[in-house]
């Protein structure tokens, strides 16, 4: 707009001087020709021209600027870690309750007898049940009175300790396996961590460490280290646990070898020691008592008594005077005898005697110590025959050896 502007004045301009010029050199014409008779003829004077507008276009182009890119700030990616097991909890995993101290676990699988006590729970339920409650009973537990004593209560801590016990190492198989089948994975920062931290060995369940844990994502890396540490965590608290199960089982003791003797079997076939009770049966120690991997569910359980391995139809004796309060089939005990004893060490004192091949006493009847009650056997959840011997204390399991 404003160029054309200019043009239109510029040519008014010029035709307004040509028109001057005109209208001077006909002025010029007549005025020479009235002067020629008067003056001389000299040089004509030049046109006055009006000077021409010079264009002031302004010219204000747009700087050029590069295009602002904004880019999202950078953040690692979230770490999603497995929660870690409180100080009163499993280490895995999902979030677990406090184990239990007893009861019956479900019942599942490989019936009982007719008239039993319940069935056993099938050898292949056993991993889905433990995975669901590391702390579970596999084998049925006879009802337990109150801690009314502090005996009572020590033996009940005892058993509390134990169930913990078993938790723990239920937990710890399953996250060790769960770490080597994340190491197994195509991640190769995390082969290159197994490389430095367990010397090459894929299967090895040592600590990882990171520079930074903000560092490491949802990825295998990251998972291997979560769970490393839970096994880390949780093995130290297993230690703990322990040396508390071990101060527990010697005071108990302690007390159990003060008390006094329960009736002493009058007549039996195997040595009578300086203990509490008269032995069962003459045969080999195959399993202590405490938390083991149980050899016929392939778990971690508490195993509330001890194992004697002598052949199918060895005679069972009773280890003292008393009355028959339980017999018959009792889940994976398979036949089950237990007898009622009186008190001792406060607390009510009763013996079981598990996987009889056969029964030889009925309920309520009473029997004298070295008496036969049953066979050996190999029935319920065993691997071959042997009498399993309890001594519970107001129904919970303490070790029986001391008494022996």
């Amino acid at each position: 707009m404003e160029q054309r502007s200019w043009r239109q004045a510029t040519l008014a301009t010029v035709a307004g001087a040509a028109t001057l010029m005109m209208t001077a050199l006909c002025l010029d014409a007549g005025t020479a020709s009235a002067g020629a008779q008067s003056a001389p003829q000299g040089p004509l004077p030049l046109p006055t021209l009006l000077p021409l507008p010079s264009p002031s276009l302004p010219v204000s182009l747009p700087p050029i600027e590069p295009p602002k890119v904004t880019l999202p700030p950078l953040k690692p990616p979230p770490v999603k870690l497995p929660t870690r097991p409180p100080a009163t909890a499993s280490p895995t995993a999902p979030p677990a309750t406090s184990p239990p101290t007893g009861g019956t676990p479900p019942q599942v699988g490989v019936p009982g007898p007719p008239g039993s006590g319940g069935s056993m729970v099938d050898p292949g339920s056993a991993p889905a049940l433990i995975a669901g409650d590391p702390g579970a009973d596999l084998y049925p537990q006879p009802p337990v009175d109150p801690a009314g004593t502090p005996q009572a209560r020590q033996v009940a801590a005892l058993g509390d300790v134990q169930h913990r016990i078993q938790y723990l190492e239920n937990t710890l198989t399953r996250t060790r396996a769960d770490l080597a089948k994340v190491r197994r994975g195509p991640d190769p920062v995390l082969h290159l961590l197994t490389t430095l931290t367990a010397g090459g060995d894929a299967d090895a369940a040592a600590p990882l460490t990171v520079a930074d844990s903000a560092d490491v994502a949802d990825t295998p890396t990251g998972r291997a280290v979560a769970l490393s540490g839970a096994i880390t965590s949780g093995q130290a608290e297993l230690v703990r646990r322990r040396q508390e199960e071990t101060r527990l089982r010697q005071e108990i003791d302690r007390r159990v070898r003060a008390a006094p003797a329960v009736a002493a079997p009058t007549r039996t076939a195997a040595a009578v020691g300086r203990g509490r009770l008269g032995q069962p049966l003459a045969g080999r120690l195959t399993s202590r008592f405490g938390t083991r991997f149980d050899p016929y569910y392939k778990v971690w359980q508490l195993h509330p008594g001890v194992d004697l391995a002598a052949p199918t139809g060895t005679p069972i004796l009773a280890a003292a005077d008393g009355r028959v309060s339980r017999v018959g089939w009792y889940g994976g005990y398979g036949n089950y005898t237990c007898i009622a004893h009186g008190r001792a060490d406060g607390q009510r004192l009763s013996t079981c005697y598990g996987h009889q091949s056969r029964l030889l006493v009925s309920p309520g009847q009473r029997v004298r110590a070295g008496q036969v009650i049953g066979l050996v056997g190999s029935t319920g959840a065993s691997t071959g025959p042997h009498l399993h011997f309890e001594v519970r204390l107001g129904g919970r399991p303490v070790d029986p050896l001391p008494w022996l």
